[in-house]
């Protein structure tokens, strides 16, 4: 997982949630199976997530991300929302993961309103 430095974790305006959600994405517009990518959402907050799959798409593309699977024992509390089921998100960044048998990349995103 990516290592954020504790200034870059001090300048986040809102808290992030640790998850492990099942998602599916795939650029905006694009009907094209092979462009979609199934990942795993790492954690969220109500301005954006982190995803880790297994492409990559450059900063700056717009993904429609959709839950597959929430595990059962996931609660929120009652005074916070849970992830997006669905929604358009900007790639802010990626990075390549390391230590990885096999390609996958950790992707920052911040949702569209």
């Amino acid at each position: 997982m990516i290592n954020l430095s504790k200034q870059e974790k001090r300048s986040r305006s809102v808290r992030r949630n640790p998850t492990e959600v099942t998602i599916t994405c795939r650029p905006y517009g694009s009907s094209s199976a092979t462009l979609a990518a199934d990942g795993v959402m790492r954690n969220f907050s109500s301005q954006g997530s982190y995803i880790e799959i297994p492409r990559q798409f450059p900063s700056g593309t717009i993904l429609l991300v959709r839950m597959l699977r929430i595990p059962a024992m996931v609660q929120f509390k009652s005074d916070e929302a849970g992830p997006r089921l669905i929604g358009l998100a900007e790639v802010k960044w990626f990075q390549k993961l390391a230590n990885e048998s096999t390609d996958r990349y950790g992707i920052g995103l911040s949702y569209l309103r």
